[in-house]
């Protein structure tokens, strides 16, 4: 047998939802099995996107400070935005992206408020596309809980 997790996730969502949350004998105990099939949903959805939304993420961070490369004047920050913007995944388990990915926000955090301090077209459209992709980043951890 190959191992699934989304299948062994399913199945424990099913377990708690049908197998034991009915028959606890109190409310609180009913509610608990289900708040932790819920749980169990929202793994089971993060492990599925984990990778990708992470990969995507990074890719989005990296066009802006390309962008950003044309605009922003410090020489530090611009130094930083060349040779971050260079840094590259070195595994795909998720907490190789993860780290990757932090050090893309918090750049991409201290773009933000330097490309608020600038004037000109270009400061504004590139300031539109860092809050598209804060927003963009908040809808890809979005999770589908309540739809079981």
């Amino acid at each position: 047998m190959k191992p699934d997790v989304s299948v062994y996730f399913r199945e424990l969502v099913r377990a708690l939802r049908e197998d034991f949350a009915p028959k606890l004998p109190t409310a609180f105990e009913q509610g608990a099995a289900l708040r932790l099939a819920m749980l169990s949903q929202a793994a089971s959805e993060e492990f599925d996107r984990a990778a990708a939304r992470r990969l995507e993420e990074n890719e989005a961070m990296r066009r802006l400070f390309e962008r950003a490369s044309s605009i922003v004047k410090t020489p530090d920050l611009l130094t930083r935005l060349q040779t971050v913007g260079c840094l590259r995944e070195d595994s795909i388990h998720v907490s190789a992206l993860d780290r990757v990915n932090q050090t893309l926000r918090d750049l991409l955090i201290e773009l933000h408020a330097h490309v608020e301090t600038l004037a000109g077209d270009d400061a504004r459209a590139l300031e539109a596309d860092i809050w598209f992709e804060f927003s963009a980043s908040t809808a890809r951890r979005a999770l589908s809980i309540g739809r079981f």
